[in-house]
């Protein structure tokens, strides 16, 4: 069949284009044709619309679209083949969900199969259809799942689609586009829309102000922060309240961004035990799980929620015990609460007795990860401390650290030094997704470079070949730093704790723990990039420097890191 005439593609295209999606990121399907036929209309007649990547892998699709929506905030699109892309993305549309970033998700079906003028091919009807339709396969992943059943419908069944995305709580929507519905013609309605973002909603003025009167009564409050970043407006507004009123913060368990800058005296690092005792607020900023286990909340302080969304639906079981919630946009609440005490005044010797206490905290805190860093220079291994030192000196100060480790995440964290929304990521949950998540920043933030923090167990689960080879046709070189211990060490801490004086311990004869050594770095040759294994201190800097100037160059690189020490989850 040969058409120029406009046609469902063109109808998606255009619900794209109005609603301001920047890229549309497909894992290629055959039922793709009359989109591709309107991309290449558009590209022809220079029309303004969406940007068309193909990412070779589902999970690699949906990643660089959730990295990319989080950063700049605009809700993305993903197209997927049929079922069986939904089930290969299935994770990653998952992960998705729990961060709350709004994404269109597309796939298409047959309806025909071959009974008609029309032929879809043989696939649909051999092994590609799914009975109920392929929307059964995430509507418990999806916000709304639902198919476009005619050409007529289908613009604003997109348009409506992408706006429930971006409705509080924000995430993935669905909607499966069957083949008989793309290549129907379709005629632009006289008058369409642009169709504006979500509306920000705030905080009623006297929630905000017995919030204030809280804070102002508080002798030690303490902020956890989960995801003020990568949203600068929040970030900053963050900042203004702490500096204002003297309370210190600290990261949330899990942080998947960075919120807070490491040099202000008011950040503590990731650890709020050791102030449980003491504090007598706690302020939780888009902090749902500040504490574990759930029910270790602090036993004498009022509790505030402030987040867009803080129960979460997603969770089986949470537990924050908050008296109060400022339910809204954070960087909008924020500001609200920062005028509020500004309006009613502050005890001067109060917030002075504070910040005195957080810079010796901050001191102390600091001092540690110095003293590690110090330490490790001595060692004939590499150690994370050193690994993170040696990064710090050669990579460029404005760096953005992704982070997919397992057991090493806490002193990773600890040891990157940021006072910038976009210095570090935490790869969504599921492991598998750190290099399509990297690709989505880099993508977000083309003149930053970025490196990859990986373990070695997190990188076999990657689609690390789709991933490289994206990379390097769209200009998009990464870092990829393997921390290498050649082990699922999570899993040996985890049966030792269950079976301290078990056998496998005793007789060092684990299952599903080893893993064998092999020359991962050599995947970065598929793509004429860098590759090193570094196994001694000396060897490190001068990989990195070799592989900083691989990828300035335009070219990714990995570089696979021996570690001997399995680290811990916990922070040093």
């Amino acid at each position: 069949m040969h058409k120029n005439e406009f046609d469902g593609g063109e109808a998606i295209l255009e619900a794209f284009r109005n609603m301001g999606v920047d890229f549309v990121f497909c894992s290629p399907g055959s039922e793709w044709p009359p989109f591709w036929e309107a991309i290449a209309r558009q590209r022809r007649d220079g029309l303004d619309g969406p940007r068309y990547l193909d990412t070779g892998h589902e999970t690699i699709a949906v990643t660089m679209a959730t990295a990319y929506g989080n950063i700049t905030g605009r809700m993305q699109a993903v197209m997927l083949h049929a079922g069986a892309g939904l089930l290969q993305g299935a994770m990653a549309i998952n992960a998705a969900r729990a961060m709350e970033t709004p994404m269109l998700v597309m796939s298409g079906e047959s309806l025909t199969y071959g009974e008609s003028d029309f032929d879809a091919g043989s696939q649909w009807y051999r092994n590609l259809s799914v009975v109920g339709g392929p929307q059964r396969l995430v509507e418990p992943l999806v916000k709304w799942a639902q198919q476009a059943p005619s050409a007529e419908t289908l613009y604003q069944t997109v348009v409506r689609a992408g706006e429930l995305a971006q409705r509080v709580p924000k995430g993935p929507t669905y909607v499966c586009v069957p083949m008989e519905t793309m290549l129907h013609g379709w005629k632009k309605p006289e008058r369409v829309r642009k169709v504006p973002p979500a509306p920000k909603i705030r905080p009623v003025d006297s929630d905000i102000e017995a919030v204030a009167k809280l804070i102002m009564a508080a002798e030690f409050p303490v902020i956890s922060a989960l995801t003020a970043g990568p949203d600068r407006a929040a970030f900053d507004a963050l900042v203004e309240l702490a500096e204002f009123a003297a309370i210190p913060v600290v990261e949330g368990q899990g942080a998947f961004f960075a919120n807070f800058p490491k040099s202000s005296d008011l950040y503590l690092g990731p650890k709020i035990q050791p102030y449980l005792k003491d504090m007598d607020l706690a302020i939780l900023v888009d902090s749902w799980a500040p504490w574990y286990p759930p029910g270790n909340a602090p036993k004498n302080a009022d509790i505030v929620s402030i987040s867009e969304n803080p129960l979460k639906i997603n969770m089986v079981y949470q537990t924050m015990e908050a008296s109060h919630y400022l339910e809204g946009n954070i960087a909008a609440t924020l500001r609200l609460l920062t005028e509020a005490l500004r309006h009613l005044g502050l005890d001067e010797d109060a917030v002075a007795n504070r910040r005195a206490r957080c810079v010796k905290e901050h001191d102390k805190w600091h001092k540690n990860v110095a003293d590690a860093e110090a330490g490790s220079t001595t060692r004939d291994h590499i150690s994370i401390p050193l690994l993170m030192k040696t990064l710090r000196d050669v990579m460029p100060a404005s760096t953005s650290y992704v982070d997919e480790t397992i057991t090493h995440y806490g002193d990773i964290r600890n040891h990157i030094k940021w006072d910038d929304p976009n210095g570090y990521f935490r790869a969504p949950s599921g492991l598998g997704q750190g290099m399509g998540y990297a690709l989505g920043v880099k993508l977000a933030l083309p003149q930053q470079h970025v490196v990859l923090m990986i373990g070695d167990g997190s990188f076999l689960y990657n689609p690390a070949i789709a991933a490289l080879t994206t990379a390097d046709e769209y200009e998009l070189p990464l870092l990829t730093v393997i921390c290498n211990n050649r082990k699922y060490a999570i899993m040996e801490q985890l049966h030792d704790r269950f079976y301290p004086d078990g056998i496998a311990g005793v007789q060092n004869d684990y299952s599903g723990v080893h893993i064998h050594d092999s020359g991962y770095e050599h995947a970065a040759q598929i793509v004429g990039g860098y590759s090193a294994k570094v196994e001694t201190p000396g060897q490190l800097k001068p990989a990195l420097e070799a592989a900083l100037a691989c990828i300035n160059s335009g070219k990714s690189a990995i570089v696979n890191v021996i570690l001997p020490e399995s680290g811990s989850q916990r922070s040093s």
